[in-house]
């Protein structure tokens, strides 16, 4: 029924294609993870310079424009601003803020008030209330590097999982 040739390609080739069937979902799981990793570390980033580290200073918002992110199941619109200001040392900085919450907000021409790190000014962000900053943080952007997150450290685990299975079985 089965002959030596036959048990030395299943030996062979079934491990491999098993492994190439892995390769799919694990490539999925470390992009998971590492979004989420890189999401988070912005988020941290961000959360610094809104509590403790950021310097204040008053900048004006030169354009506003629409992007949209996707998210499973559809995706989100928030405006992306630039803005420019002068730093306390007397640099001018425009650029993009890393975090903001103005959502569908036009500000474009309107004075706002922005956190700035000071060793590099072109990092800032200008939420719509500075003395609540922080909790701007913890919106939809922290629930989607959480979920990230949480995909990619599950789906890391199952995909070893699965693999060290497979490999105990042959």
């Amino acid at each position: 029924m089965f002959d030596v040739e036959m048990i030395d390609f299943l030996r062979h080739r079934v491990p491999l294609l098993m492994g190439i069937g892995l390769l799919v979902p694990a490539v999925a799981v470390l992009g998971a993870l590492t979004r989420g990793v890189t999401g988070s570390i912005a988020l941290v980033r961000s959360y610094r310079l809104t509590s403790r580290t950021g310097l204040a200073a008053e900048g004006r918002v030169v354009s506003s424009s629409e992007h949209r992110t996707r998210l499973p199941g559809g995706f989100e619109r928030h405006m992306v601003e630039t803005i420019a200001f002068t730093t306390q040392s007397g640099v001018a900085v425009q650029g993009e803020a890393a975090h903001s919450d103005v959502g569908m907000e036009d500000r474009t021409g309107q004075t706002v008030t922005l956190r700035y790190d000071e060793q590099n000014p072109t990092r800032f962000v200008a939420p719509t209330d500075i003395s609540d900053a922080a909790e701007m943080l913890w919106g939809p952007r922290a629930r989607e590097v959480g979920k990230q997150l949480a995909i990619g450290v599950i789906g890391l685990l199952l995909v070893v999982w699965v693999a060290r299975l497979l490999l105990s079985v042959l």
